[in-house]
């Protein structure tokens, strides 16, 4: 188990996960809980005003943008995630063909990066970058994996083997129905079929040593509790919380080995 104090650092290759941020009206809320939680510091960024970088160590581990009047009101705090491409411009394109929607670009970001925010077929939202150094941590209390939650899992799969050129494979004995999305041989993220009322989304997960631990000082610390910590067979612990500024993440712990540059769930 590699832990927070040997935090390394991947090249995040094209078409799969490099980022996760958290968007909230309630900045100082957030920075507390997930510092606390997680052991993470929070720093405002030089390059972007109102933005914050989570980070362990000297280490990014993902990012906090406040909510401003800008804003529309209805949208809650909510995690999000971004897809590394090549060409920011050229995948939002793919998108609208293939039945998505531009919420927000493309447009320049950060120190020489690009970006687009769009709405998959099926309401759940996710983010495009090309910027950066290419780079994202691996190790305890850095994300490690996102998933889809999906009721039309035929659906997605189609749109994002159409833009990304994921390939869906279906794993048994994952209780309900799942599947991993493949690019080449990375495994780029997974999703799962709903059977319960709620908006389509991407979740991430935090790689923990003690997932119930983890939950339970969650919960202290104000979080309730979605999914309580249970085991997946042959691949891991995992539970889900809602943090007390509404925002949704899990935690995992892999049942086996660090399995390569595409995941970081060892």
């Amino acid at each position: 188990m590699t832990t927070s104090t040997e935090m390394t650092m991947n090249t995040v290759a094209a078409n799969t996960f490099a980022w996760n941020e958290i968007a909230t009206r309630d900045t100082k809320v957030v920075s507390e809980f997930y510092c606390t939680l997680f052991g993470w510091t929070a720093e405002l960024a030089e390059y972007a005003t109102g933005y914050t970088l989570f980070k362990m160590g000297d280490t990014p581990i993902g990012g906090m943008i406040e909510m401003n009047e800008e804003w529309p009101e209805d949208i809650p705090t909510h995690w999000g995630a971004y897809i590394y491409v090549e060409d920011v411009d050229a995948t939002a394109a793919k998108v609208e063909a293939a039945g998505g929607t531009l919420c927000c670009g493309p447009m320049d970001a950060g120190e020489g990066g690009r970006m687009a925010v769009f709405k998959d077929p099926s309401g759940a939202v996710i983010s495009l970058y090309k910027g950066g150094d290419g780079m994202n941590a691996v190790g305890e209390s850095a994300f490690c994996w996102n998933e889809l939650l999906s009721t039309d899992t035929s659906t997605s799969a189609e749109f994002y083997s159409t833009v990304f050129g994921w390939m869906p494979m279906a794993i048994e004995g994952a209780g309900e129905p799942y599947t991993l999305f493949m690019s080449g041989k990375d495994c780029a993220g997974s999703m799962i079929q709903m059977h319960w009322e709620g908006e389509q989304s991407w979740m991430a997960y935090v790689q923990v040593d003690d997932v119930d631990a983890v939950a339970a000082k969650a919960t202290e610390l104000g979080a309730s509790l979605c999914a309580e910590p249970q085991d997946i067979p042959t691949v891991g612990r995992f539970a889900v919380f809602t943090d007390p500024s509404g925002g949704t993440v899990g935690v995992f712990k892999s049942s086996t080995p660090y399995c390569g540059d595409s995941c970081g769930c060892s």
